[in-house]
């Protein structure tokens, strides 16, 4: 690495401090750089494939091997952990057969649910990964499964990555660090028995919850290590990391400035207005609460942290030529698409294309995500924009605009 030559010896021997003979940084990077099945899948935060997988574990009919061990496991380890009576213990889940026990997923929006009709139980388990309750979510399911199933004993869990609480008190509270012991145990007890491939899927789920789900990870301590020893460094490095999301709206622009018939209207880091010039006209240019040049029908790129998406918005503006514009794209679906059926108050969606998603940004370099920008802009500019302008170029002139 090159240094320039006003960088001060403190400083210099804090970054070198940092990256030579760091065994903690190296463990970390050795974790990091792991394959991961469930990360290769973009699954970490997803809540439905955390649903999927742990349906999939549950269910003694699924091809894994475990038969109901897994399930039984799971509510004796939950009811321990109970702070109120349940009408179950897990006595009676050691001696009863549940191979014959139903796995549902969103049934009625409930992320899972355990039916067991010979001992006339059913099982509520709400999964939260990054998002929260709303409103009396946890109530209504109870009802629900009351309503469909009367007579059965309910249990009812919030499963969390923290052990939060829910909003009902008859919820039992448990973390993603049981779901991690769990596996981890039936792993090390079964690994003789199970097959290579299951074994290989738990023990990934595993290690993908260790990572990024459950506190106090391997990964979590290293990170903590390493930043307390290199504060000063790490900070250093902070202040001057790259800024992807400014670099990708300067692509952005540059990329509107060099294609012939298209202006840059106005751009911020997270959002990106221009026009094909031929849709410019006198007559659009009314919307004086948007942009500083006024358009009512504009492009935008919203430039997100981690997604890249093309809109045209009609903006704010005389009510007479927002409708007419909004007219023409409702009749001529595709190449527009409303994203609802009557026009917003404010500003109304009209076309929309996604260039880059969360995935995207987590396996490709820079210069791969301008790549694949650049390959999208072309199939845009030459594919989807002319049958635009078919439809848009004749009824701005007919109407006026």
């Amino acid at each position: 690495m090159e240094i320039t030559p006003s960088i001060d010896d403190d400083t210099l021997n804090r970054l070198q401090d940092l990256v030579v003979n760091n065994p903690e940084l190296e463990k970390l990077e050795s974790l990091l750089s792991r394959f991961n099945i469930f990360e290769a899948l973009g699954a970490v935060h997803q809540e439905i494939r955390h649903s999927e997988f742990l349906a999939y574990l549950l269910s003694p009919r699924q091809n894994h091997g475990l038969s109901d061990v897994f399930v039984k496991r799971f509510l004796q380890e939950t009811i321990t952990q109970a702070e109120f009576p349940q009408p179950i213990t897990p006595i009676d889940l050691d001696i009863w057969d549940l191979d014959d026990v139903e796995i549902r997923l969103e049934w009625f929006s409930i992320d899972i649910l355990i039916i067991d009709r010979l001992h006339q139980l059913a099982v509520i388990v709400e999964n939260k990964i990054d998002s929260g309750e709303h409103g009396d979510q946890l109530k209504r399911y109870r009802q629900i499964v009351n309503q469909h199933y009367p007579g059965f004993n309910i249990i009812s869990i919030f499963l969390t990555p923290d052990g939060e609480d829910p909003s009902d008190p008859k919820y039992i509270k448990i973390s993603y660090d049981l779901i991690c012991r769990i596996i981890e145990d039936i792993v090390q007890s079964r690994e003789t028995t199970l097959g290579r491939d299951v074994l290989v899927f738990m023990n990934h789920y595993a290690e993908m919850l260790r990572r990024h789900i459950v506190g106090e990870s391997e990964i979590e301590k290293l990170c903590q290590q390493i930043y307390r020893r290199h504060k000063s460094a790490l900070d250093l490095i902070y202040e001057y990391r790259p800024d992807q999301q400014a670099a990708i709206k300067d692509y952005l622009c540059e990329l509107i400035k060099s294609t012939p018939q298209m202006d840059l209207d106005y751009a911020t880091k997270s959002y990106i207005y221009f026009t094909p010039t031929k849709w410019d006209s006198h007559a659009l240019r009314v919307s004086p609460k948007w942009t500083p040049t006024k358009r009512i029908l504009l492009f935008v790129f919203l430039n997100e942290p981690s997604a890249l998406k093309l809109h045209l918005i009609i903006g704010p503006g005389p009510d007479e030529i927002r409708q007419k514009i909004f007219k023409v794209v409702s009749e001529h679906e595709p190449p527009f698409s409303r994203a609802f059926k009557a026009l917003g108050k404010s500003t109304s969606t009209v076309y929309k294309y996604n260039l880059l998603t969360q995935n995207n940004y987590q396996e490709k370099t820079m210069e791969e995500l301008q790549e694949e920008i650049k390959h999208k802009w072309d199939d845009f500019v030459n594919h989807e924009l002319p049958k635009m302008n078919d439809v848009l170029l004749g009824e701005i002139e007919r109407l006026g605009l």
